[in-house]
């Protein structure tokens, strides 16, 4: 059975509220541990003011030129959603109908501060692993691409992926399935 990991960045931090401005999500087969596909969209903040959404844009993205490409394709986080849940679905990784269940799929994410986990970090990460950023550090499409690389590297050396938590469907609660995670 073919596996694919589609690997996420969180969101950004905003006086104490996350924030989404991207979502970067990288697939790579996890047998073969190949590129598959990617999606990327810039995510327009509901929380806030459009002021402080210039401010914060420029200051991120200017120093990567994407300042512009952000203000004129951002669109609301529920689109995003739609347009991400059509993806995954023309995947064959998840139907809307049956509960939004994967299907041969998990995500990977360096840290989870939705679910107050966190991992080391992916700088420290490629450092062990001696490799070298691809991309700029904080652009979650090139942060994604780096994550990706790191778990390719993991599966090459022969690490063994477990998945360490999962979203019931019917109540939307998560199941931590490891006592000894990262707080």
């Amino acid at each position: 059975m073919e596996a694919h990991v589609p690997v996420l960045h969180p969101g950004e931090m905003h006086h104490g509220k996350v924030e989404i401005l991207e979502f970067p999500v990288v697939m790579i087969d996890a047998q073969s541990m190949e590129f598959v596909d990617s999606f990327h969209r810039f995510v327009h903040p509901t929380a806030m003011s459009e002021q402080r959404i210039r401010e914060y844009i420029e200051g991120k993205y200017g120093k990567f030129g994407v300042d512009r490409v952000w203000h004129d394709t951002a669109i609301p986080f529920m689109e995003v959603l739609q347009e991400f849940e059509d993806w995954i679905e023309h995947h064959k990784f998840w139907k809307k109908e049956q509960g939004g269940a994967l299907n041969s799929a998990a995500f990977i994410t360096c840290g989870n501060w939705d679910l107050k986990t966190k991992a080391t970090g992916m700088m420290t990460m490629m450092r062990e692993l001696q490799m070298p950023i691809v991309g700029s550090h904080h652009l979650g499409i090139d942060d994604a691409k780096n994550i990706a690389r790191v778990v390719q590297r993991m599966l090459a050396d022969g690490a063994v992926m477990q998945i360490t938590a999962k979203r019931q469907s019917a109540t939307g609660d998560v199941k931590f399935l490891f006592k000894n995670r990262i707080r």
